[in-house]
């Protein structure tokens, strides 16, 4: 019995020891024991739209007609091999239109073609997508057989978005709406979008020596001036505006694009086609009497405005009939997109001299700038003085201090004066200027020549003639 008691207390140890043994291996088990997978990796970045940020520079920012709002998101994805799905997602696209959407290589500007920084053909296995446009946001994922970890961290290349409204061109980075570095975020850029102004002189011919204004028929100031500025839109199209200073109030001023042309071809022998171009700009401004703008949104794309377009720029006289045919009733004539610096003024011009009869009567002895025959009789006592609007006219007196000079109208009112003074005297356009010799320099402007009346001498009465206004003035 003692030996079964021995042989039971044996067998209770070896299996207390095994229990024991079985626990100490459930323990080491659990211990050793593997958690959930690790969920896939993930990384998202957001490119906005190409102002030439991505590498500092404007030259290569966008240029095109697309809407200037597309943007993109990429999104790189681990799948469940290790590799990576990459999902593009444009913004803003146009409904129907195709983009093409590339990773490209980076690489040495030395190395490549056309000196652009990346390989110019696109890496297919990272991404070269084409996403049809929807009118809002479209998407188009690919999976690659590269891992997760090359593309999202270690790919070196850049994102580009091209224009689907002009030919793909690898080549030129201002056609592609987004430009960045694949896999880093690219912020908004300060815009682009281009700008030029040209300041226009009045016309004294300094373009065209034989057309410089000369009011023949018109009677506006000679101090009009203009500026020309073209604005690049979101489109890429010209957004011109034209501002007048110095401008009549209530006048209509048309104001004219003219494409270049050969004289030779043209009815009329101008240097430019006599129907003003609407395309480029055509508009009525009224005059304020002072500075007056008007913007006109033309289709034509700025950089033809501003590079290549060949026209003219010109401002009618709004106190005569527009005549597209006659550049002399040109307020402003000068080329489209170039400055027109001020002239000498070019007003034809006629000087009469005026000798005396004694204290009688003025003897005209000469005239210079037009045919005496036509302005006064030379060496007759007071004879009438025949003037024509559009002229600058000056009266030297031979023996100014003893006969200063002077106009007046019908009630004898004075108009110019010797001395500077009279009712036309402070008017602009008139211009009234003296010598300090009892002689007087003006304009013939079309108020004036309705008034003007005779000449007279200051101190004595017997001498004064009559002033003639020519037909047809």
């Amino acid at each position: 019995m003692h030996h079964t008691f021995l042989r039971m207390t044996r067998i209770s140890s070896l299996l207390l020891a095994a229990i024991a043994l079985l626990f100490l291996t459930a323990c080491d088990d659990d211990s050793t024991s593997v958690g959930p997978e690790p969920d896939p990796e993930e990384a998202s970045f957001s490119y906005a739209f190409n102002e030439g940020q991505a590498v500092g520079d404007v030259n290569t920012a966008y240029r095109g007609t697309h809407d200037r709002n597309v943007t993109a998101d990429l999104v790189i994805e681990e799948m469940e091999d290790g590799n990576a799905a990459v999902t593009v997602t444009l913004n803003n696209t146009l409904d129907g239109e195709t983009y093409a959407v590339h990773a490209h290589d980076m690489a040495d500007p030395n190395t490549t073609p056309n000196n652009t920084p990346y390989n110019e053909t696109p890496n297919a296995d990272v991404y070269a997508e084409l996403i049809d446009g929807t009118g809002g946001n479209a998407s188009l994922t690919h999976e690659t057989e590269l891992p997760y970890a090359e593309v999202a961290n270690e790919y070196e290349g850049f994102f580009v978005v091209h224009d689907p409204l002009q030919p793909i061109d690898t080549a030129d980075l201002t056609t592609y709406l987004v430009l960045g570095v694949f896999g880093q975020s690219l912020e908004a850029g300060e815009s682009s979008l281009r700008s030029a102004e040209y300041d226009y002189a009045f016309n004294e011919g300094q373009l065209l020596g034989d057309f410089a204004y000369d009011g023949s028929q018109g009677d506006h100031p000679r101090e009009l001036t203009a500026t020309l500025s073209i604005e690049e839109r979101d489109t890429g199209a010209a957004t011109v505006t034209v501002t007048l200073d110095n401008t009549l109030d209530g006048a209509d001023y048309a104001v004219h694009a003219h494409d270049v042309a050969d004289p030779e071809t043209t009815p009329n022998n101008t240097p430019y086609n006599e129907t003003p171009n609407g395309d480029v700009y055509a508009q009525l401004i009224t005059g304020t009497g002072g500075s007056v703008s008007q913007s006109f949104e033309s289709d034509e794309a700025y950089v033809d405005l501003v590079e290549a377009y060949e026209g003219f720029f010109v401002v009618h006289d709004p106190t005569q009939p527009v005549d597209t045919t006659d550049p002399s009733t040109y307020l402003v004539l000068g080329t489209f997109a170039e400055s027109l610096e001020a002239g000498d003024p070019n007003l034809r011009a006629v000087t009469i001299t005026m000798g005396n009869d004694g204290a009688s009567a003025y003897v005209a002895t000469d005239v210079e700038g037009a045919p005496a025959e036509e302005v006064i009789a030379l060496n007759e006592n007071n004879a009438p003085v025949t003037l024509q609007e559009g002229m600058r006219y000056q009266f030297v007196i031979e023996n100014g201090d003893s006969h200063p000079f002077g106009v007046d109208d019908d009630a004898g009112t004075t108009l110019l004066n010797h001395d500077g003074t009279g009712s036309f005297a402070d008017n602009e356009a008139v211009n009234l200027m003296t010598d300090g010799e009892g002689g007087v320099s003006f304009n013939l402007t079309a108020e004036l020549a309705d008034e003007l009346a005779a000449y007279y001498c200051n101190f004595h009465g017997s001498m004064r003639g009559d002033v003639m206004i020519a037909d047809g003035a």
